[in-house]
């Protein structure tokens, strides 16, 4: 059982590069985690203003039931958003509203 353990430790300590210790090792895997983990969430933190329905829209900073609405009735009168100067269009959505929503919202 010593000798599986310590041929265990031997090939794990073959896979790691020069001069790498453990901490590091664990370090920069906890850093990949959080950085995937970090980018997992701002895509799902993101709503898709072409397909999102009155309540994912309200969800949005400085966006409420009226103009969440507004957003609704204006591409299905329009079409799809292509991208985030479009909403400008939207009555009710300024400069401002753009630079809140900018990085939140996906086309």
């Amino acid at each position: 059982m010593k000798l599986i353990k310590i041929i265990s430790l031997a090939a794990a300590l073959c896979l790691l590069p020069m001069g790498t210790t453990f901490a590091q090792s664990d370090m920069l895997s906890e850093q990949m985690q959080s950085e995937q983990m970090q980018s997992e969430q701002m895509q799902s933190a993101m709503v898709n203003i072409n397909t999102a329905d009155l309540k994912q829209l309200i969800k949005l900073p400085g966006v409420g039931k009226k103009k969440a609405q507004a957003i609704i009735d204006y591409r299905e009168a329009n079409g799809d958003f292509a991208s985030l100067e479009d909403l400008a269009k939207v009555k009710g959505v300024g400069k401002k509203m753009l630079a809140k929503l900018n990085g939140k919202v996906a086309f």
